[in-house]
Protein backbone atom coordinates (compact mmCIF):
# COMPACT_ATOMS: atom_id res chain seq x y z
CA UNK A 1 0.00 0.00 0.00
CA UNK A 2 2.80 1.96 1.13
CA UNK A 3 4.09 2.22 -2.48
CA UNK A 4 0.88 3.08 -4.50
CA UNK A 5 -0.78 5.86 -5.38
CA UNK A 6 -3.20 8.00 -3.68
CA UNK A 7 -5.79 7.50 -5.68
CA UNK A 8 -5.15 3.83 -5.51
CA UNK A 9 -4.30 3.69 -2.06
CA UNK A 10 -6.92 6.22 -0.79
CA UNK A 11 -9.89 4.66 -3.02
CA UNK A 12 -12.98 4.15 -0.98
CA UNK A 13 -14.10 0.72 0.53
CA UNK A 14 -17.76 2.28 1.61
CA UNK A 15 -20.38 3.89 -0.30
CA UNK A 16 -20.08 6.40 2.77
CA UNK A 17 -16.21 7.46 1.82
CA UNK A 18 -17.41 8.69 -2.11
CA UNK A 19 -16.95 12.57 -2.34
CA UNK A 20 -20.08 13.84 -4.25
CA UNK A 21 -22.51 11.48 -6.63
CA UNK A 22 -24.87 11.14 -3.59
CA UNK A 23 -27.59 10.66 -5.63
CA UNK A 24 -26.14 7.91 -7.20
CA UNK A 25 -25.00 6.32 -3.70
CA UNK A 26 -28.58 6.47 -2.38
CA UNK A 27 -30.90 4.71 -5.29
CA UNK A 28 -28.15 1.44 -5.03
CA UNK A 29 -28.09 1.74 -1.47
CA UNK A 30 -31.90 1.26 -1.20
CA UNK A 31 -31.85 -1.32 -4.38
CA UNK A 32 -29.41 -3.18 -2.00
CA UNK A 33 -31.65 -3.18 1.28
CA UNK A 34 -34.48 -4.21 -0.85
CA UNK A 35 -32.36 -6.30 -3.24
CA UNK A 36 -33.93 -5.26 -6.20
CA UNK A 37 -30.75 -5.35 -8.76
CA UNK A 38 -31.09 -4.21 -11.97
CA UNK A 39 -29.15 -6.76 -14.94
CA UNK A 40 -27.64 -3.93 -16.17
CA UNK A 41 -26.06 -0.67 -15.15
CA UNK A 42 -24.60 2.45 -16.87
CA UNK A 43 -22.52 4.70 -15.31
CA UNK A 44 -22.35 7.71 -17.00
CA UNK A 45 -19.85 10.81 -16.09
CA UNK A 46 -16.72 13.16 -16.69
CA UNK A 47 -13.57 11.27 -16.10
CA UNK A 48 -12.36 11.42 -12.74
CA UNK A 49 -16.09 11.67 -10.90
CA UNK A 50 -16.13 8.04 -9.70
CA UNK A 51 -17.90 5.80 -11.73
CA UNK A 52 -15.11 2.76 -11.65
CA UNK A 53 -14.63 3.33 -8.21
CA UNK A 54 -18.87 2.88 -7.28
CA UNK A 55 -19.03 0.10 -10.25
CA UNK A 56 -16.39 -1.66 -7.82
CA UNK A 57 -18.45 -1.05 -4.22
CA UNK A 58 -21.34 -2.08 -6.02
CA UNK A 59 -19.92 -5.87 -7.34
CA UNK A 60 -18.31 -5.79 -3.35
CA UNK A 61 -21.61 -5.38 -2.07
CA UNK A 62 -23.68 -7.62 -4.88
CA UNK A 63 -21.31 -10.13 -3.02
CA UNK A 64 -20.94 -9.39 0.71
CA UNK A 65 -22.17 -11.61 3.19
CA UNK A 66 -23.45 -9.04 5.66
CA UNK A 67 -27.12 -9.26 5.68
CA UNK A 68 -28.27 -5.51 6.02
CA UNK A 69 -28.20 -4.38 2.66
CA UNK A 70 -27.52 -0.57 3.97
CA UNK A 71 -24.44 -1.90 5.59
CA UNK A 72 -23.13 -3.07 2.17
CA UNK A 73 -19.92 -3.91 1.58
CA UNK A 74 -19.20 -4.37 5.16
CA UNK A 75 -14.97 -5.05 4.25
CA UNK A 76 -15.63 -7.87 7.45
CA UNK A 77 -16.59 -10.84 5.51
CA UNK A 78 -14.20 -13.46 3.32
CA UNK A 79 -15.64 -11.55 0.18
CA UNK A 80 -15.22 -8.57 0.96
CA UNK A 81 -11.76 -8.90 2.37
CA UNK A 82 -10.58 -11.05 -0.42
CA UNK A 83 -12.04 -8.21 -3.15
CA UNK A 84 -10.06 -5.76 -0.86
CA UNK A 85 -6.98 -8.06 -2.02
CA UNK A 86 -7.97 -7.47 -5.70
CA UNK A 87 -7.96 -11.08 -5.42
CA UNK A 88 -11.76 -11.71 -5.86
CA UNK A 89 -12.79 -14.00 -8.94
CA UNK A 90 -15.93 -13.00 -9.97
CA UNK A 91 -15.18 -9.16 -10.66
CA UNK A 92 -14.30 -9.41 -14.39
CA UNK A 93 -12.96 -6.06 -15.37
CA UNK A 94 -13.18 -4.88 -19.15
CA UNK A 95 -11.25 -2.37 -21.10
CA UNK A 96 -13.46 -1.36 -24.14
CA UNK A 97 -10.36 0.53 -25.02
CA UNK A 98 -8.09 -2.52 -26.22
CA UNK A 99 -11.28 -5.28 -26.05
CA UNK A 100 -13.47 -3.67 -28.33
CA UNK A 101 -13.66 -6.05 -30.83
CA UNK A 102 -16.42 -8.64 -32.12
CA UNK A 103 -14.09 -11.63 -31.08
CA UNK A 104 -13.90 -10.11 -27.73
CA UNK A 105 -17.16 -9.63 -27.29
CA UNK A 106 -17.93 -13.33 -28.10
CA UNK A 107 -15.42 -14.87 -26.31
CA UNK A 108 -17.48 -12.30 -23.13
CA UNK A 109 -20.76 -14.35 -23.93
CA UNK A 110 -19.25 -17.65 -23.86
CA UNK A 111 -17.88 -16.58 -20.50
CA UNK A 112 -21.33 -15.61 -19.01
CA UNK A 113 -22.36 -18.87 -19.25
CA UNK A 114 -20.03 -20.14 -16.54
CA UNK A 115 -21.55 -19.30 -13.15
CA UNK A 116 -19.47 -17.54 -9.91
CA UNK A 117 -16.60 -19.11 -8.48
CA UNK A 118 -17.18 -17.74 -5.15
CA UNK A 119 -19.78 -15.26 -4.92
CA UNK A 120 -23.48 -15.04 -5.50
CA UNK A 121 -22.68 -12.41 -8.71
CA UNK A 122 -20.52 -12.89 -11.45
CA UNK A 123 -20.43 -8.80 -12.50
CA UNK A 124 -18.83 -7.25 -15.30
CA UNK A 125 -17.53 -3.79 -15.55
CA UNK A 126 -17.34 -2.85 -18.66
CA UNK A 127 -14.95 0.72 -18.61
CA UNK A 128 -14.72 2.92 -21.46
CA UNK A 129 -17.77 1.56 -23.27
CA UNK A 130 -18.17 3.70 -25.81
CA UNK A 131 -15.14 2.30 -27.54
CA UNK A 132 -16.96 -0.75 -28.39
CA UNK A 133 -17.58 -1.11 -32.35
CA UNK A 134 -21.35 -0.78 -33.42
CA UNK A 135 -21.01 -4.65 -34.43
CA UNK A 136 -20.15 -5.87 -31.47
CA UNK A 137 -22.61 -4.22 -29.45
CA UNK A 138 -25.01 -5.41 -31.64
CA UNK A 139 -23.66 -8.75 -30.87
CA UNK A 140 -23.67 -8.47 -26.87
CA UNK A 141 -27.33 -7.21 -27.17
CA UNK A 142 -28.93 -10.17 -26.48
CA UNK A 143 -27.01 -11.29 -23.78
CA UNK A 144 -26.81 -7.70 -22.26
CA UNK A 145 -30.89 -7.62 -22.58
CA UNK A 146 -31.58 -11.41 -21.06
CA UNK A 147 -28.03 -12.02 -19.13
CA UNK A 148 -28.13 -15.20 -16.39
CA UNK A 149 -30.24 -14.42 -13.08
CA UNK A 150 -26.21 -14.66 -11.50
CA UNK A 151 -25.11 -12.24 -13.89
CA UNK A 152 -24.48 -7.92 -13.55
CA UNK A 153 -23.24 -6.02 -16.13
CA UNK A 154 -21.61 -2.39 -15.38
CA UNK A 155 -20.80 -0.40 -18.16
CA UNK A 156 -18.81 3.21 -17.47
CA UNK A 157 -18.79 6.00 -20.13
CA UNK A 158 -17.82 9.44 -20.24
CA UNK A 159 -19.10 9.69 -23.51
CA UNK A 160 -22.68 8.27 -23.49
CA UNK A 161 -24.04 9.89 -26.32
CA UNK A 162 -21.67 7.27 -28.46
CA UNK A 163 -23.36 4.49 -27.04
CA UNK A 164 -26.57 2.56 -29.45
CA UNK A 165 -29.74 3.56 -28.13
CA UNK A 166 -30.48 -0.10 -27.96
CA UNK A 167 -27.43 -0.50 -25.24
CA UNK A 168 -28.72 2.68 -23.45
CA UNK A 169 -32.25 1.27 -22.77
CA UNK A 170 -31.02 -2.39 -21.50
CA UNK A 171 -29.20 -0.57 -18.86
CA UNK A 172 -30.21 1.08 -15.29
CA UNK A 173 -28.58 5.19 -16.07
CA UNK A 174 -26.87 6.73 -13.57
CA UNK A 175 -24.84 10.01 -14.53
CA UNK A 176 -22.31 11.43 -12.45
CA UNK A 177 -21.86 15.06 -11.78
CA UNK A 178 -18.24 16.70 -12.03
CA UNK A 179 -17.47 17.23 -8.02
CA UNK A 180 -17.22 20.73 -6.55
CA UNK A 181 -14.18 22.06 -5.15
CA UNK A 182 -15.41 22.14 -1.81
CA UNK A 183 -15.97 18.47 -2.20
CA UNK A 184 -12.81 17.83 -3.69
CA UNK A 185 -10.74 20.17 -1.60
CA UNK A 186 -12.46 18.67 1.38
CA UNK A 187 -11.20 15.23 0.44
CA UNK A 188 -7.56 16.22 -0.58
CA UNK A 189 -7.28 17.79 3.37
CA UNK A 190 -8.71 14.08 4.79
CA UNK A 191 -5.67 12.48 2.33
CA UNK A 192 -3.14 14.90 3.38
CA UNK A 193 -3.91 14.26 7.32
CA UNK A 194 -3.07 10.62 7.07
CA UNK A 195 0.00 11.37 4.96
CA UNK A 196 0.66 13.87 7.85
CA UNK A 197 1.37 16.44 5.34
CA UNK A 198 0.51 19.81 6.44
CA UNK A 199 -0.78 21.76 3.62
CA UNK A 200 -1.98 25.46 3.31
CA UNK A 201 -6.16 25.41 2.65
CA UNK A 202 -5.21 27.29 -0.59
CA UNK A 203 -2.83 24.97 -1.99
CA UNK A 204 -5.74 22.59 -1.91
CA UNK A 205 -8.22 24.90 -3.62
CA UNK A 206 -5.56 25.33 -6.29
CA UNK A 207 -5.61 21.71 -6.79
CA UNK A 208 -9.40 21.48 -6.94
CA UNK A 209 -9.61 24.30 -9.07
CA UNK A 210 -6.85 22.85 -11.49
CA UNK A 211 -8.79 19.06 -11.22
CA UNK A 212 -11.64 20.38 -13.17
CA UNK A 213 -13.93 18.48 -10.91
CA UNK A 214 -11.89 14.84 -11.00
CA UNK A 215 -10.94 13.87 -7.68
CA UNK A 216 -8.81 11.09 -9.11
CA UNK A 217 -6.51 14.03 -11.42
CA UNK A 218 -6.89 16.14 -7.94
CA UNK A 219 -5.23 13.33 -6.16
CA UNK A 220 -2.58 12.47 -7.95
CA UNK A 221 -1.46 16.20 -8.33
CA UNK A 222 -1.38 16.16 -4.16
CA UNK A 223 0.84 13.13 -4.30
CA UNK A 224 3.44 15.12 -6.54
CA UNK A 225 3.48 17.75 -4.15
CA UNK A 226 3.66 15.11 -0.77
CA UNK A 227 6.57 13.42 -2.95
CA UNK A 228 8.88 16.11 -2.33
CA UNK A 229 8.95 15.18 1.40
CA UNK A 230 8.04 18.67 2.61
CA UNK A 231 6.08 18.33 5.88
CA UNK A 232 4.57 21.98 5.36
CA UNK A 233 3.17 22.73 1.60
CA UNK A 234 2.72 26.64 1.01
CA UNK A 235 0.60 28.19 -1.66
CA UNK A 236 4.18 29.42 -3.41
CA UNK A 237 5.71 25.92 -3.13
CA UNK A 238 2.97 24.22 -4.96
CA UNK A 239 2.25 27.00 -7.55
CA UNK A 240 6.06 26.52 -8.24
CA UNK A 241 6.12 22.62 -8.14
CA UNK A 242 3.24 22.10 -10.43
CA UNK A 243 3.50 25.10 -12.46
CA UNK A 244 0.17 26.17 -11.57
CA UNK A 245 -1.09 30.08 -10.80
CA UNK A 246 -2.73 30.64 -8.18
CA UNK A 247 -6.42 33.46 -7.59
CA UNK A 248 -3.50 35.69 -5.74
CA UNK A 249 -1.06 35.17 -8.84
CA UNK A 250 -3.68 36.39 -11.41
CA UNK A 251 -5.12 39.30 -9.79
CA UNK A 252 -1.55 41.05 -10.38
CA UNK A 253 -1.80 40.24 -14.01
CA UNK A 254 -5.73 41.93 -13.87
CA UNK A 255 -4.74 44.66 -12.38
CA UNK A 256 -2.54 45.70 -14.95
CA UNK A 257 -5.24 44.88 -17.36
CA UNK A 258 -7.83 47.33 -15.32
CA UNK A 259 -5.71 49.99 -15.44
CA UNK A 260 -4.73 49.29 -18.46
CA UNK A 261 -1.18 49.41 -18.33
CA UNK A 262 0.23 47.87 -21.26
CA UNK A 263 4.06 47.57 -20.18
CA UNK A 264 2.89 46.42 -16.55
CA UNK A 265 0.94 43.51 -18.35
CA UNK A 266 3.84 42.64 -20.89
CA UNK A 267 6.65 42.72 -18.08
CA UNK A 268 4.30 40.49 -15.84
CA UNK A 269 4.44 37.89 -18.86
CA UNK A 270 7.70 38.06 -19.37
CA UNK A 271 8.69 37.30 -15.67
CA UNK A 272 6.24 34.42 -15.49
CA UNK A 273 7.59 32.76 -19.03
CA UNK A 274 11.20 32.90 -17.42
CA UNK A 275 10.16 31.72 -14.64
CA UNK A 276 9.86 28.66 -16.61
CA UNK A 277 5.63 29.04 -16.31
CA UNK A 278 3.31 27.36 -19.58
CA UNK A 279 1.85 29.72 -21.22
CA UNK A 280 -1.08 27.48 -22.07
CA UNK A 281 -1.79 27.06 -17.98
CA UNK A 282 -1.48 30.84 -17.36
CA UNK A 283 -4.75 31.29 -20.33
CA UNK A 284 -6.60 28.45 -18.86
CA UNK A 285 -5.89 30.28 -15.14
CA UNK A 286 -6.98 33.41 -16.38
CA UNK A 287 -9.87 32.66 -18.30
CA UNK A 288 -11.32 30.77 -15.38
CA UNK A 289 -10.25 33.63 -13.27
CA UNK A 290 -12.63 36.26 -15.75
CA UNK A 291 -15.26 33.97 -15.74
CA UNK A 292 -15.68 34.02 -11.82
CA UNK A 293 -15.22 37.90 -12.02
CA UNK A 294 -18.10 38.01 -14.80
CA UNK A 295 -20.45 35.75 -12.40
CA UNK A 296 -19.41 37.92 -9.31
CA UNK A 297 -20.61 41.17 -11.14
CA UNK A 298 -23.81 39.63 -12.58
CA UNK A 299 -25.72 38.64 -9.30
CA UNK A 300 -25.71 37.83 -5.91
CA UNK A 301 -26.92 34.08 -6.25
CA UNK A 302 -23.75 33.67 -8.67
CA UNK A 303 -21.01 35.82 -6.76
CA UNK A 304 -22.12 33.30 -4.11
CA UNK A 305 -21.51 30.16 -6.10
CA UNK A 306 -18.16 31.82 -7.09
CA UNK A 307 -17.53 32.57 -3.00
CA UNK A 308 -18.08 28.60 -2.11
CA UNK A 309 -14.72 27.62 -4.13
CA UNK A 310 -12.96 30.73 -3.10
CA UNK A 311 -10.37 31.43 -0.42
CA UNK A 312 -11.97 34.49 1.63
CA UNK A 313 -9.49 36.76 0.56
CA UNK A 314 -9.13 35.98 -3.32
CA UNK A 315 -13.44 36.52 -3.22
CA UNK A 316 -12.54 39.70 -1.48
CA UNK A 317 -10.15 40.66 -4.17
CA UNK A 318 -11.98 39.76 -7.36
CA UNK A 319 -15.14 41.37 -5.84
CA UNK A 320 -13.25 44.44 -5.82
CA UNK A 321 -11.92 44.22 -9.45
CA UNK A 322 -15.50 43.69 -10.81
CA UNK A 323 -16.70 46.63 -9.40
CA UNK A 324 -14.15 48.46 -11.71
CA UNK A 325 -15.16 47.13 -15.32
CA UNK A 326 -18.60 46.53 -16.67
CA UNK A 327 -19.52 42.73 -17.72
CA UNK A 328 -19.76 43.31 -21.08
CA UNK A 329 -16.13 44.17 -20.92
CA UNK A 330 -15.13 40.84 -18.69
CA UNK A 331 -16.61 39.07 -21.82
CA UNK A 332 -14.54 40.90 -24.72
CA UNK A 333 -11.61 39.50 -22.10
CA UNK A 334 -13.08 36.20 -21.82
CA UNK A 335 -13.60 36.33 -26.20
CA UNK A 336 -10.12 37.83 -26.67
CA UNK A 337 -8.09 35.39 -24.73
CA UNK A 338 -10.01 32.05 -25.60
CA UNK A 339 -9.06 33.42 -29.11
CA UNK A 340 -5.72 34.17 -28.36
CA UNK A 341 -4.93 30.14 -27.19
CA UNK A 342 -6.15 29.35 -30.75
CA UNK A 343 -3.63 31.63 -31.94
CA UNK A 344 -0.21 29.94 -30.69
CA UNK A 345 0.48 28.27 -33.57
CA UNK A 346 0.79 31.65 -35.65
CA UNK A 347 3.91 32.85 -33.46
CA UNK A 348 7.26 31.95 -33.02
CA UNK A 349 6.65 31.83 -29.67
CA UNK A 350 3.28 31.08 -27.71
CA UNK A 351 3.80 33.98 -25.26
CA UNK A 352 3.19 36.19 -28.15
CA UNK A 353 -0.12 35.72 -28.84
CA UNK A 354 -0.90 36.57 -25.09
CA UNK A 355 1.09 39.73 -25.39
CA UNK A 356 -0.68 40.77 -28.99
CA UNK A 357 -3.76 39.83 -27.01
CA UNK A 358 -2.82 42.46 -23.81
CA UNK A 359 -1.63 45.19 -26.95
CA UNK A 360 -4.73 45.11 -28.75
CA UNK A 361 -7.24 44.98 -25.42
CA UNK A 362 -5.43 47.46 -23.25
CA UNK A 363 -5.27 50.02 -26.59
CA UNK A 364 -6.69 53.62 -26.12
CA UNK A 365 -10.08 53.56 -27.77
CA UNK A 366 -10.18 56.78 -27.47
CA UNK A 367 -7.62 57.93 -30.08
CA UNK A 368 -8.18 61.49 -31.20
CA UNK A 369 -7.48 62.53 -35.15
CA UNK A 370 -6.31 65.69 -35.96
CA UNK A 371 -9.55 66.45 -38.00
CA UNK A 372 -11.75 67.11 -34.52
CA UNK A 373 -12.71 70.49 -33.95
CA UNK A 374 -13.41 72.24 -30.58
CA UNK A 375 -15.75 74.74 -30.31
CA UNK A 376 -15.82 78.03 -27.97
CA UNK A 377 -19.11 79.97 -27.80
CA UNK A 378 -19.63 83.58 -25.92
CA UNK A 379 -22.65 85.03 -25.39
CA UNK A 380 -22.68 88.38 -24.84
CA UNK A 381 -26.56 89.97 -24.59
CA UNK A 382 -28.49 87.90 -27.06
CA UNK A 383 -26.53 86.97 -30.20
CA UNK A 384 -23.76 84.78 -29.70
CA UNK A 385 -20.35 85.37 -30.80
CA UNK A 386 -17.62 83.47 -31.94
CA UNK A 387 -14.19 84.00 -29.82
CA UNK A 388 -12.19 80.79 -30.59
CA UNK A 389 -12.69 77.57 -32.18
CA UNK A 390 -9.82 76.26 -30.04
CA UNK A 391 -11.70 76.92 -26.74
CA UNK A 392 -14.76 74.86 -25.03
CA UNK A 393 -17.89 75.70 -24.64
CA UNK A 394 -18.38 77.52 -21.02
CA UNK A 395 -21.97 76.12 -20.42
CA UNK A 396 -21.94 79.07 -17.75
CA UNK A 397 -22.03 81.55 -21.07
CA UNK A 398 -25.33 80.10 -22.56
CA UNK A 399 -28.24 82.51 -22.10
CA UNK A 400 -31.83 81.13 -20.59
CA UNK A 401 -34.03 82.89 -22.85
CA UNK A 402 -35.57 80.28 -25.20
CA UNK A 403 -35.10 82.69 -28.66
CA UNK A 404 -31.17 82.86 -27.43
CA UNK A 405 -30.86 79.28 -27.18
CA UNK A 406 -32.42 78.81 -30.82
CA UNK A 407 -30.17 81.22 -32.12
CA UNK A 408 -27.07 79.84 -30.55
CA UNK A 409 -28.83 76.29 -31.71
CA UNK A 410 -28.69 77.58 -35.33
CA UNK A 411 -24.76 79.74 -35.01
CA UNK A 412 -23.52 75.92 -33.57
CA UNK A 413 -24.93 74.04 -36.60
CA UNK A 414 -23.69 76.84 -39.01
CA UNK A 415 -20.34 76.67 -37.60
CA UNK A 416 -19.92 73.17 -37.88
CA UNK A 417 -20.14 72.84 -41.51
CA UNK A 418 -18.31 75.74 -41.86
CA UNK A 419 -15.71 74.55 -39.87
CA UNK A 420 -15.48 70.72 -41.75
CA UNK A 421 -15.53 72.22 -44.69
CA UNK A 422 -12.36 74.13 -43.86
CA UNK A 423 -10.61 71.07 -42.03
CA UNK A 424 -11.54 68.73 -44.30
CA UNK A 425 -10.41 68.43 -48.06
CA UNK A 426 -13.11 66.86 -50.02
CA UNK A 427 -11.33 65.18 -52.85
CA UNK A 428 -13.59 64.71 -56.11
CA UNK A 429 -14.02 61.50 -57.93
CA UNK A 430 -10.95 60.74 -59.76
CA UNK A 431 -10.61 58.54 -62.91
CA UNK A 432 -10.52 54.77 -62.92
CA UNK A 433 -6.89 53.17 -63.89
CA UNK A 434 -6.18 50.10 -64.78
CA UNK A 435 -6.04 47.28 -62.24
CA UNK A 436 -2.54 46.54 -62.63
CA UNK A 437 -1.57 50.38 -62.36
CA UNK A 438 -4.14 50.70 -58.93
CA UNK A 439 -1.98 47.43 -57.69
CA UNK A 440 1.23 49.45 -58.34
CA UNK A 441 -0.01 52.68 -56.76
CA UNK A 442 -1.07 50.71 -53.55
CA UNK A 443 2.17 49.06 -53.03
CA UNK A 444 4.43 52.36 -53.92
CA UNK A 445 2.36 53.77 -51.35
CA UNK A 446 1.87 51.36 -48.41
CA UNK A 447 4.37 52.49 -46.55
CA UNK A 448 2.33 55.67 -45.96
CA UNK A 449 -1.05 54.01 -45.37
CA UNK A 450 0.81 51.99 -42.52
CA UNK A 451 1.94 55.43 -41.60
CA UNK A 452 -1.34 57.19 -41.56
CA UNK A 453 -2.92 54.13 -39.55
CA UNK A 454 -0.71 53.90 -37.04
CA UNK A 455 -2.28 56.67 -35.08
CA UNK A 456 -5.82 55.14 -34.75
CA UNK A 457 -4.46 51.95 -34.14
CA UNK A 458 -1.12 50.81 -33.10
CA UNK A 459 -1.06 47.13 -33.71
CA UNK A 460 -3.31 47.40 -36.81
CA UNK A 461 -0.60 49.06 -38.50
CA UNK A 462 1.78 46.31 -36.70
CA UNK A 463 -0.23 43.67 -38.69
CA UNK A 464 -0.53 45.51 -42.08
CA UNK A 465 3.72 45.84 -41.85
CA UNK A 466 3.80 41.64 -42.46
CA UNK A 467 1.03 42.12 -45.25
CA UNK A 468 1.05 42.97 -48.82
CA UNK A 469 -1.26 44.04 -51.25
CA UNK A 470 -2.49 41.21 -53.44
CA UNK A 471 -4.92 42.48 -55.97
CA UNK A 472 -6.28 45.95 -56.70
CA UNK A 473 -8.92 47.49 -59.20
CA UNK A 474 -10.73 51.07 -59.17
CA UNK A 475 -13.22 49.67 -56.11
CA UNK A 476 -11.46 47.18 -54.04
CA UNK A 477 -8.10 46.05 -52.89
CA UNK A 478 -7.20 42.72 -51.43
CA UNK A 479 -4.30 42.19 -49.00
CA UNK A 480 -2.59 38.99 -48.20
CA UNK A 481 -1.57 37.09 -44.62
CA UNK A 482 0.29 34.32 -43.20
CA UNK A 483 -1.67 34.61 -40.16
CA UNK A 484 -5.74 34.25 -39.59
CA UNK A 485 -5.28 36.13 -36.77
CA UNK A 486 -4.44 38.81 -38.65
CA UNK A 487 -7.50 37.81 -40.92
CA UNK A 488 -9.30 37.89 -38.34
CA UNK A 489 -8.60 41.12 -37.11
CA UNK A 490 -8.80 42.96 -40.57
CA UNK A 491 -12.25 41.14 -40.89
CA UNK A 492 -13.82 43.73 -38.24
CA UNK A 493 -15.58 46.93 -39.35
CA UNK A 494 -13.79 48.96 -37.42
CA UNK A 495 -10.38 47.96 -38.59
CA UNK A 496 -11.58 47.74 -42.19
CA UNK A 497 -12.64 51.21 -41.89
CA UNK A 498 -9.52 52.51 -40.75
CA UNK A 499 -7.81 51.31 -43.80
CA UNK A 500 -10.01 51.89 -46.44
CA UNK A 501 -9.75 55.84 -44.94
CA UNK A 502 -6.06 55.59 -44.89
CA UNK A 503 -5.87 54.67 -48.37
CA UNK A 504 -8.29 57.08 -49.41
CA UNK A 505 -6.21 60.01 -47.77
CA UNK A 506 -2.98 58.73 -49.12
CA UNK A 507 -3.91 57.38 -52.39
CA UNK A 508 -7.23 59.26 -53.13
CA UNK A 509 -9.29 56.14 -54.21
CA UNK A 510 -12.43 54.24 -51.71
CA UNK A 511 -11.23 50.86 -51.60
CA UNK A 512 -13.22 48.28 -50.57
CA UNK A 513 -10.74 46.17 -48.34
CA UNK A 514 -10.55 42.30 -48.01
CA UNK A 515 -7.89 40.26 -46.56
CA UNK A 516 -7.63 36.70 -47.77
CA UNK A 517 -4.76 33.72 -46.46
CA UNK A 518 -1.65 33.32 -48.23
CA UNK A 519 -1.61 29.49 -49.58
Amino acid sequence: MENLVLYRKYRPQTFAEIAGQEHVVKTLQNSLAQNKIAHAYLFAGPRGSGKTTIARLMAKALNCNEADGLKKPCNKCENCLSFNDGKFLDLIEIDAASNRGIDEIRSLRENVRFGPSVGKYKVYLIDEAHMITKDAFNAFLKTLEEPPAYAVFILATTEAHRLLPTIVSRTQRFDFKRLTVSEISNRLADIAKKEKVEIDAEVLKLIAHEADGAARDAEGLLGQIIATGEKKITLENAEELLGLFSHRKIKDLVSFALAHDQAGALNWLHNIVNAGYDVNQLLKSLNHYIRKLIMISVSPELAQIAKNDLAEEDFKNMAEQAKKVPTAELANWLQVFSQAKNNFNNYPLPQMALEVAFINLLSDKKQVTSDMVELTIEIPNHKPQITNKSETLNPKQIPTSNVAQQILKTEIQELKKETINEKTQIREPRESIPDADMLELIKSKWQEIITEVKPHNHSLSGFLIGMRPKEASSTSLTLSTKYSFHKDRLSEHKNKKIIEDAVEKVCGYKLLLSCVLEK
